[in-house]
């Protein structure tokens, strides 16, 4: 049989309802020529919808747990089709692709895609761009267009507040940036506390002062969500969290486990000798998921000290 008629029946079966995805079948569409992806294009359209996104959903998956299979290609594609949750699991497929070209193809979905759910992954996926543009990994140029992209969402009263909030978590890494701090903090004082916990989340990427005292604030608050995302914003500031450190403290004791779990990361992150003494304490502690936790929030203070 012939590459072509053997990609062909692969297809045929990745599209069955009735059958069981197939690794080997699976794995061919990270081995794809011109014409099996000219084959491929012409057949994704007739499965099934969740279909596709079980495929897709699948192919995550198995790119994570081997990076020697390049499914990017696939999931660019993806980006065109016609059913919003396949565009979202395809954003959401495109976890390490690091082209300003993606970017910018994220950018216009999170501007002018019909549906919320697209806009909203796309501007999840975008903070990862920001980071690397805080850090130098992108030209100057790329990473202002981002900027723009991102400051200009998050003013329009059109965009779904879902989409507006996750561009806000975006800013957060242009610590430098006036405009996006301004915003951050427009943010922390809005009426919805989804904002709010975005806002929160972003203080913490930009690693600045000024937002330890809000920060501290929340560590506090009645508001699990928002006691979440202010331990996980102490631990962004690695060492230079350290003096929130006696408003964290108790949230490893937290009757909500997530918030727990989350104050013990951050330990492991800020590090110190009164982190490193109530991890200590932890790893001796009756539950389970506390004492594994507080387990690899020492080994990264171990890696740290290396």
């Amino acid at each position: 049989m012939s590459s072509s008629s053997t990609l062909e029946l692969q297809l045929i079966h990745l599209g069955d309802l009735d059958r069981p995805l197939a690794y080997a079948e699976l794995k061919s569409l990270a081995e794809l020529d011109t014409a099996g992806f000219k084959l491929f294009q012409a057949t994704w359209p007739t499965f099934p919808a969740e279909r596709r996104i079980a495929i897709l959903r699948a192919l995550n998956e198995l790119g994570e747990d081997n990076l020697d299979l390049d499914f990017r290609p696939i999931m660019r594609e993806c980006l065109h089709d016609s059913e919003a949750d396949v565009r979202a699991t395809a954003i959401v497929g495109l976890w390490e692709d690091q082209y300003a070209t993606t970017m910018d193809q994220l950018i216009m979905l999170m501007t002018d895609d019909r549906a919320g759910v697209v806009r909203a992954t796309a501007a999840v996926a975008l903070a990862r761009f920001a980071y690397q543009a805080e850090v130098g990994e992108l030209e100057p140029a790329v990473g202002q267009r981002l900027l723009s992209a991102l400051l200009n969402v998050t003013i329009d009263p059109e965009q779904p507040l879902e989409v507006r909030r996750r561009a806000i978590e975006g800013l957060g890494y242009f610590a430098e940036s006036k405009e996006a701090q301004a915003e951050i903090g427009r943010a922390y004082a809005h009426a919805e506390l989804a904002m709010r916990e975005s806002a929160v989340l972003a203080m913490g990427r930009s690693m600045r002062p000024t937002w330890l005292p809000y920060i501290e604030r929340e560590l506090q608050s009645p508001s699990p969500a928002l006691r979440y995302e202010a331990a996980r914003a102490v631990g962004e500031y690695a060492e230079d969290g350290r003096p929130l450190l006696p408003a964290l403290l108790p949230l490893v004791e937290d009757d909500d486990t997530e918030i727990a779990l989350m104050a013990i990361w951050a330990l492991g992150q800020v590090g110190g000798p009164g982190a490193k003494r109530v991890l200590e304490r932890l790893v001796r502690s009756r539950d389970a998921a506390r004492r594994e936790a507080a387990t690899d929030a020492l080994d990264e203070l171990s890696l740290d000290e290396l």
